[in-house]
């Protein structure tokens, strides 16, 4: 089996909260990156001042210090990369002890793979307050199903430096999310041989208070509006002019509430007598509706004016793809 050098780019931003842990989980990997490149998006926190002294003892680190966006920084770390294949996750995460050697393995192994999947889930140390467990009892450690058609996610990734270059980077028009999302579609659109490696496992920290969890899925609306991609129906329906605008945020709220409460495990809660939780459950479904379409009526505006290079990458620049047997995009109350 052929070894393979790889480049490990991130992108951070006041992240001196969980840097240091970020660090240990990095230095305890079963395998090494061969060169590590940060860009850091000239953080207020102490963050620059970790990194430098960081760089000053560790030649593999590559640090860049730069006002952009999370897509330019990637964008910027990718093209200083010295290596063909760049391996993605991001800060304020932990990393499984064998994380990289697990997500560059299949590249080693058969060497026509151009991109590999890797796996998160939640961080169950941080599902602590009743919010975060309400939610844990909606969707679980939120592993994802690996298979054809996934979307890749800047937490758990990598790919040829090839591929990033033919579709033109990461689409720096938008805002701050979704340009991972576009990424992964444009990826599955154009066929680009996929290999998945489950045990290439990162733990994402989930919030304490509701309010955290509702602006997290207001600024993914965002994202996903500027891009036009994820949907809601009832947003389907104001563009088709069979629905009011006022009316789009309560009915995703509704929407998102019918569909996911059917996925609640409420025996675990009872088992654990948790009422506290459960009885946030209908808070957290409604309140993420309401600031998804919030968030996408608000990226939808801008997608219109500042967006479009980002919405012609897909599907011709429809934004909504339907291919069989590949990916088919659906709602984001399907999604959640």
């Amino acid at each position: 089996m052929m070894r393979l050098k790889f480049s490990l780019v991130v992108t951070c931003f006041n992240e001196m909260k969980s840097l240091p842990q970020w660090y240990k989980d990095l230095e305890a990997q079963t395998r090494q990156p061969d060169e590590i490149i940060i860009v850091d998006n000239e953080s207020t926190d102490g963050t620059g001042q970790f990194l430098r002294s960081w760089a000053e003892r560790d030649p593999r680190l590559k640090l860049i210090i730069q006002k952009c966006s999370i897509a330019r920084g990637h964008n910027i770390g990718n093209e200083a990369a010295k290596y063909e294949h760049i391996v993605s996750t991001d800060m304020g995460i932990r990393i499984d002890p064998r994380w990289f050697e697990e997500i560059v393995r299949p590249f080693e192994e058969d060497l026509s793979v151009e991109v590999v999947a890797g796996s998160y889930a939640v961080d169950m140390g941080t599902v602590k307050t009743a919010a975060a467990r309400a939610e844990y009892y909606v969707k679980g450690d939120q592993t994802p199903i690996l298979k054809p058609g996934f979307i890749i996610s800047n937490r758990s990734s990598a790919y040829k430096k090839e591929v990033w270059r033919q579709l033109g980077g990461f689409p720096e028009d938008l805002t701050r999310c979704a340009e991972d999302s576009v990424f992964g579609r444009q990826i599955v659109q154009k066929g680009y041989k996929m290999a998945f490696a489950p045990q290439a496992k990162v733990y994402w920290a989930r919030h304490a208070k509701l309010k955290d969890f509702w602006k997290e899925t207001k600024g993914y609306g965002i994202g996903d509006g500027e891009a036009h991609i994820k949907t809601p129906m009832a947003f389907r329906l104001y563009e088709k002019g069979i629905l009011p605008r006022f009316l789009v945020p309560p009915l995703t709220a509704l929407r998102l509430f019918s569909v996911q409460i059917r996925r609640v495990n409420f025996w675990l809660a009872i088992k654990r007598a948790d009422f506290v939780a459960l009885a946030f459950i209908p808070l957290l479904l409604l309140g993420n509706g309401w600031y998804f379409a919030k968030g996408y009526l608000i990226g939808d505006e801008r997608g219109k004016r500042e967006c479009r290079a980002c919405r012609s990458r897909l599907s011709g620049g429809s934004g909504h793809m339907g291919l069989p047997g590949k990916l088919q995009e659906v709602p984001f109350e399907q999604l959640s």
